[in-house]
């Protein structure tokens, strides 16, 4: 098992979420999702209540995962 760092990207910046715990990058990527997955609607919603950079994966977000 290995720890995997999860940053998405935001222009201009990419924003570090958290960490994962998996075997491979696939099954990382696949956790960070499970873990820091936003709805659209979860995603306006954060940024209607004043959040900047709401911390999560929302649709259509680039992120990327690599070992801690």
């Amino acid at each position: 098992m290995a720890t995997w760092n999860v940053l998405v990207d935001r222009h201009p910046t990419s924003i570090y979420l958290g960490q994962v715990n998996e075997d491979t990058e696939e099954l990382a990527r696949c956790a960070a999702l499970h873990k820091f997955g936003m709805s659209e609607d979860e995603y306006f919603d954060a940024l209607n209540h004043g959040e900047e950079f709401p911390c999560g994966i929302s649709p259509g977000d680039d992120f990327s995962v690599s070992r801690a």
